[in-house]
């Protein structure tokens, strides 16, 4: 008789994603890169849909581009993408 085993119990960790769902075309394809201008010390970051489909008002693909003075996470600078893409008008 020997003693008995206990469970092991995993947590799971959550992470925030990579790629996030684009406002206009629903599909999960904004990426977000972002890298510091030598001059002025900004942070440029560059929101852009991946899906070939989707397409802004002047026909061009769906790109955004941001200036911060620090460096942002990829959630608060998708955020902002979305609030300046429901501002605009979609």
């Amino acid at each position: 008789m020997g003693r008995r085993r206990r469970k092991v119990l995993r947590v799971n960790r959550r992470s925030l994603p990579k790629v996030f769902a684009c406002p206009r075309c629903g599909v999960v394809a904004v990426r977000i890169t972002s890298q510091q201008d030598e001059i002025s010390q900004d942070f440029i970051t560059v929101v852009a849909c991946g899906n070939a489909n989707c397409k802004g008002e002047d026909g061009k693909p769906l790109r955004r581009e941001f200036r911060f003075p620090t460096k942002k996470q990829d959630i608060d600078v998708y955020n902002t993408f979305v609030d300046d893409f429901a501002k605009a008008g979609g």
